[in-house]
């Protein structure tokens, strides 16, 4: 008897984890200007390294702080300040040959003012998914044995890869309003096509850059600007090729001329699947009883894809009973925080908070600012078992007056799939019992339940001699039904 084995790689869940930091930094202002108060601090978490350690896994990223000040002399700053952490996650099992996915998000996060300059104190939550590769060694397929039967099945292993990563900078001139002061920019940066190349893989998106302007009258202006760019990545063709674009760069001033001088660095990533198929023995005999199948189940994660759907938020927003009442709103930042996410056979969501961030103007000419949170819960159509959770804001605007606003934030959101399975593979053959070589004729009445297939396995029969003995039998079995066995 011929054996033929394979050896599979299935990657599995080996767990997941979640914890708390909390982080606490003295932050100077720039250029030895003094701050009067704090109007809005917008949280940014970056993760930049996630290593699997024993029984553990260790975070490293970046808090970026998105800040606007009023100085002592009533002006409005606009800066970005920085804190790196890093944070290890306990999670038993995990080993230092694993791999993690890790997200970080700051649910809180404050500054004040002490001495002039700021002191920052955020809680940052980090959620980390660690994948195990396992390798398995199985049956394909057993050959020269006397009244051979198999059963097997076609095992497809999909995963998530790396295909290949640029970073490419981008310098645009625009024209900006006259006669106003430039306060803060924000950008975000969409793939609107990615296609597989001759030699690497096109991608273009657009970057879109929010400035807000200022006059010293207290008049804001919003402007939008979408700025198109292009880049080749080096990397092979693949089925099913996606990417990724992150704003990790953003500066914006006035040039000579009173134009808007915009540069970014946007860095680019582009993953496909890495797919393997292959017949596996899951089960087999012979009429002899010459062996019996070891057979062993191996629980398997496959990549299904990436979906995103958008959504438009408008909730009301209240103001703090201590806060002077607001005469025009300047602006609004949107940070988002994801707590959770719920997937069920019917329906899946994405739960989390939004940390709404706003500045305005009050009767008095001065400009406030406060902060509030507004909880959500994002419906998804259950694309598998497993979801890798993203959210991102690509707009945020508030109107009103007096003592409650109109917040209406634009998100897109969704994420990777996963889906759990369960893969039966035959590992080994061992020796069998002898089959009992009477003849004659048996009619059995199977258990609800068996098959032929079964029954032919227990009394060493190949299904075509019971199909040829037994012509009106169908499968599944019905209950009561019997079945008639001829053995020569």
């Amino acid at each position: 008897m011929e054996i033929r084995k394979t050896v599979l790689s299935a990657e599995t869940l080996a767990g997941s984890a979640s914890a708390q930091a909390q982080l606490e930094s003295a932050i100077p202002l720039p250029g030895g200007v003094r701050s009067e108060k704090v109007l809005s601090c917008e949280p940014e978490v970056r993760v930049r390294e996630t290593l699997c350690t024993r029984d553990g896994v260790q975070v490293t990223g970046l808090l970026l702080l998105h800040l606007v000040v009023e100085t002592d002399a009533n002006k409005p700053l606009s800066f970005d300040a920085s804190a790196t952490f890093t944070h290890e996650l306990s999670l038993p099992g995990a080993l230092p040959e694993m791999t993690a996915r890790a997200a970080a998000y700051a649910p809180a996060c404050t500054c004040r003012v002490e001495e002039g300059g700021l002191r920052m104190q955020a809680t940052l939550l980090l959620n980390a998914d660690v994948f195990a590769t396992v390798r398995e060694t199985c049956v394909a397929g057993v050959d020269d044995a006397k009244g051979l039967e198999t059963q097997g099945e076609s095992v497809r292993l999909v995963r998530r890869t790396l295909l290949g990563a640029h970073a490419i900078r981008l310098q645009e001139t625009v024209d900006a309003p006259e006669n106003l002061s430039l306060l803060k920019t924000s950008g975000t940066a969409e793939i609107g096509r990615i296609a597989n190349g001759a030699s690497g893989m096109p991608v273009e998106g657009t970057l879109t850059v929010t400035a807000l302007f200022y006059d010293d009258e207290g008049g804001a202006v919003s402007r939008v600007y979408a700025i198109p760019f292009t880049d080749t990545i080096d990397a092979e063709a693949n089925p099913q090729p996606n990417a990724t674009a992150e704003v990790t760069q953003l500066e914006a001033d006035y040039d000579a001329d009173g134009e808007l001088a915009i540069e970014a660095v946007l860095s680019l990533g582009v993953y496909g699947v890495a797919e393997e198929n292959a017949w596996v023995l899951s089960d087999a005999y012979d009429s002899e009883g010459s062996f019996s199948c070891e057979t062993k189940s191996v629980p398997c994660l496959n990549y299904v894809g990436e979906r995103t759907r958008t959504t438009v938020l408008r909730e009301p927003v209240y103001l703090p009973g201590h806060m002077k009442d607001v005469t025009r709103v300047l602006y609004v930042t949107a940070t988002p925080a994801v707590t959770d996410t719920v997937i069920s056979e019917r329906d899946a969501s994405i739960d989390g908070l939004l940390l709404l961030s706003i500045v305005y103007r009050a009767d008095d000419g001065r400009l406030y600012g406060f902060r509030t949170d507004l909880p959500f819960s994002l419906p998804l159509e259950p694309f598998g078992t497993l979801l890798l959770p993203s959210v991102t804001v690509r707009s945020a605007q508030a109107a009103g007056s007096g003592r409650t606003l109109s917040c209406t934030v634009d998100l897109k959101y969704g994420g990777e799939w996963y889906r759990q399975e369960t893969a039966l593979f035959t590992t080994d053959l061992r020796p069998g019992v002898p089959r009992d070589p009477h003849e004659g004729i048996l009619v059995y009445f199977p258990d609800r339940g068996e098959t032929v297939f079964s029954i032919g396995k227990r009394f060493g029969v190949p299904t075509s001699v019971i199909r040829a003995q037994n012509p009106t039998l169908s499968e599944p079995i019905p209950d009561g039904a019997h079945v008639l066995l001829l053995r020569k």
